[in-house]
């Protein structure tokens, strides 16, 4: 793992007379816990992963158990910072889905957890609220883009009644839109899959963005 080093280390301690920094305000936790959701579905690294199915065809539980190591370290810890967070993603990412993460973006992640932590240390949920509606607009227009497929009649044998389509209608399940953050569904729809970059130990390579 290459050294790096930042210029806001983004260090955060439990405040006075706590064992660690989960916020003893249970709507600002609930908040913070719904941001590090947000900011791990807006991940486009781990999004391409879990895209690709490179962890697995549990490759979506993999994020969700992602999402859950970071909010723990906070239950757990009384100090945390950019760095210890970009280094939890880094490994995870090299052991569930065999991905060698070179972009940095396991940094950024952890600068905006930390940000999202303060804001809702302080009562500021504006941002959260924000990631929040984007994600529900995401889904909606995933569902509005699904293409419908319409079954022609065979002409050969045109002797479906209207009885029998109506039962095959009654089969159809009803799709529910989940706004659970912990029960998100964003692997609908068809997947255009990558060809990953492998290395000699056979981990996927994600490289540094060229500007």
């Amino acid at each position: 793992m290459t050294e790096i080093v930042l210029e806001d280390s983004g260090y955060l301690c439990a405040q006075p007379g706590q064992k660690s920094l989960l916020i003893a305000d249970e709507k600002k936790q609930a908040n913070f816990e719904l941001g590090v959701s947000m900011i791990i579905y807006r991940w486009e690294t781990l999004q391409t992963a879990v895209d690709n199915l490179w962890g697995g065809p549990n490759s979506a539980d993999k994020r969700d158990w992602m999402t859950g190591i970071i909010v723990d370290s906070f239950k757990e810890n009384n100090e945390i910072d950019i760095i210890y967070i970009h280094e939890l993603l880094f490994n995870a990412m090299q052991d569930e889905f065999g991905v060698v993460v070179e972009d940095e973006s396991t940094v950024v992640v952890g600068q905006r957890v930390v940000q999202a932590y303060k804001e809702c240390l302080a009562g500021n949920f504006d941002n959260v609220k924000h990631m929040y509606e984007h994600w529900k607009e995401t889904q909606s227009r995933r569902q509005s883009e699904k293409k419908v497929v319409n079954v022609a009649a065979d002409p050969l044998n045109p002797d479906t009644s209207d009885e029998e389509e109506e039962e095959d209608n009654d089969n159809i399940p009803e799709l529910v839109e989940k706004e659970d953050p912990d029960a998100m569904d964003v692997d609908e729809g068809p997947k255009h899959r990558h060809e990953p970059e492998v290395d000699d130990d056979g981990f996927t390579v994600v490289h540094r963005r060229h500007h």
